[in-house]
């Protein structure tokens, strides 16, 4: 845990929403236990795409299509282009895109985000990355350069329930060593990098903004 336990309970009671579309989909992802961002991430999340306004958006994780959705009504003129390797996943996503009416704005890829992103051809003013926590450095090299300059990067879970912050997740004992090695070699790529401005907010899982300068 990052948070308090209480200030935490107290931010997301105070951060349910009142789309019954929206609530549809977290009961959804909670019966069948599929992670999707949490209430303080979700408002959050669309603060800052509302406040950039972005045009073009790429997420590398779809899930079942509930961040993108977010997204898309913190903007309503924006393009996004959204990737998901499960199946089942991608399936639902489409589905729920379609009842929001935003199937035309919002393009689902299915594949594997570290083959997809090399086809794709656009510059991007977001990038909202949420996916497979070992592969973050992986998905750095290949979508910093479609990145435009003054755009934002946006990582979910880099502090992965606070034990980046902690040596002894970090030892060749400890079964998530892989995970935690490899977020905290991202964090560090992602501040020493001179084109690129970052910040950690320690909001439920770990949230890192990356603004690029140059």
């Amino acid at each position: 845990m990052i948070v308090n336990k209480v200030v935490e309970e107290y931010i997301r009671n105070k951060s349910q929403t009142s789309n019954d579309l929206l609530k549809e989909i977290e009961e959804f992802a909670i019966k069948n236990n599929i992670p999707i961002i949490e209430p303080e991430v979700r408002n959050f999340l669309g603060m800052l795409v509302r406040i950039k306004k972005p045009y073009k958006i790429l997420e590398i994780g779809t899930a079942i299509g509930y961040s993108s959705i977010i997204m898309k009504m913190a903007s309503k003129d924006s393009k996004i282009t959204t990737i998901e390797i499960n199946e089942e996943n991608f399936l639902k996503a489409k589905s729920n895109i379609k009842k929001f009416g935003y199937e035309k704005d919002i393009h689902c890829i299915l594949g594997d985000a570290n083959e997809v992103i090399d086809l794709l051809d656009d510059n991007y003013d977001l990038i909202f990355i949420d996916a497979a926590k070992g592969q973050y450095v992986n998905f750095l090299k290949k979508t910093i350069d479609k990145l435009k300059i003054h755009g934002l990067l946006i990582s979910d879970n880099v502090l992965f329930r606070g034990m980046v912050a902690e040596e002894k997740y970090k030892q060749k004992r400890h079964r998530k060593v892989t995970i935690v090695k490899r977020l905290d070699e991202y964090i560090d790529l992602l501040i020493n990098d001179k084109r690129l401005s970052s910040s950690i907010v320690p909001i439920d899982d770990g949230m890192m903004i990356t603004y690029r300068n140059i």
